[in-house]
């Protein structure tokens, strides 16, 4: 199967280029001159891990390479371009400005580079693009850097269009409590800024009832709420739509056919396929298509999946009409 491909669910700095990073890296003396390229890929690769929350840590090697406007802009317009030979007809990259900032960038700085980056590739190539801003779990909870966050809705507030389409909260989700998170999203209805949150990837689930409450227009990933009967009939009856990556989410406790997607499906749950980190999880989206086609969905599930994708994106409604037609 090889049809129009949407991904709402992609993050920049886990589907970095790597023997760009590489070169860049060497270059802005962030490895040593010694380092080979094996031994560069092996670091991103490393799974011994003893806690989710330093895995989490391996996003520190990309972004090394992340902290100036030329290179930022420069990872954005090769990963468009990757998309759009990939197939894409549409994707939404997610990054964080706050993350930028190592070396003097502002986060509003960081955000015109990705846009930048988007507007030089798209001169060469047809696919659509939208830019999501994500707000970080960071610390013992939310106050941790609230600041920054707020800053990050600002700089959203200034730069949403055509290209910055739309806010997330991203990071370790299991950091104090959820609901500290509420006066973020007050903020961003207020500005009338959509938004998706992180939330039901770690843990039982729990997390999705408070990403409902806090009136997400979207809920990267979600899965598991599928542990719970009654969280799972509140993603159904709110008709919500979840960013599923499910090569992101397999593991040697979870391989794709033990992966809810199906049940999410069955149940009535509106499902996006995406790939999250392309780098980090060593897929595409085909690839995407192509396992859990081989785990029994149907060409009409992935079709349904890439529909939902299109009613669900923070795009303007004439780019939406263009998609359809796509499809």
């Amino acid at each position: 199967m090889n049809t129009a491909k949407i991904d709402l669910h992609l993050h920049l700095d886990g589907s970095i280029y790597l023997p760009w990073a590489y070169k860049t890296a060497l270059k802005r003396n962030v490895i040593r001159e010694d380092v080979s390229f094996e031994e560069y890929y092996n670091s991103y690769y490393f799974t011994e891990y003893k806690t989710r929350e330093e895995g989490f840590k391996r996003f520190d090697i990309p972004l090394a390479v992340l902290q100036d406007y030329e290179d930022l802009m420069e990872a954005t317009y090769i990963l468009v371009k990757t998309l759009d030979y990939q197939g894409l007809i549409y994707a939404e990259i997610r990054f964080a400005p706050s993350l930028h900032t190592l070396k003097g960038m502002s986060q509003l700085d960081a955000i015109k580079a990705v846009m930048d980056g988007v507007k030089k590739a798209k001169k060469e190539c047809s696919i659509e693009i939208g830019v999501i801003a994500c707000m970080m779990h960071r610390g013992e909870n939310a106050l941790y850097n609230m600041d920054s966050n707020y800053e990050t809705i600002e700089v959203v507030k200034e730069t949403i269009g055509d290209i910055v389409v739309g806010l997330d909260l991203a990071g370790y989700e299991n950091n104090g409590d959820f609901k500290l998170y509420a006066p973020l999203f007050e903020k961003a209805r207020e500005y009338h800024i959509p938004y998706t949150i992180h939330a039901g990837e770690m843990g039982m689930g729990e997390h999705v009832h408070d990403a409902l409450m806090m009136k997400a227009h979207r809920i990267g990933h979600g899965v598991n709420c599928v542990n719970n009967d009654k969280w799972l009939k509140e993603v159904v009856d709110s008709k919500i739509t979840l960013e599923v990556c499910v090569g992101s989410n397999v593991n040697k406790d979870r391989n794709y056919a033990n992966h809810p997607v199906r049940k999410l499906i069955e149940a009535g749950v509106k499902v996006t396929l995406n790939t999250d980190n392309m780098m980090f999880a060593r897929t595409t989206l085909q690839n995407e298509h192509n396992q859990l086609m081989a785990i029994g969905l149907s060409e009409e599930d992935i079709r349904k999946c890439t529909l939902n994708a299109i009613d669900a994106a923070f795009c303007k409604d004439e780019i939406k009409e263009k998609l359809y037609k796509l499809i």
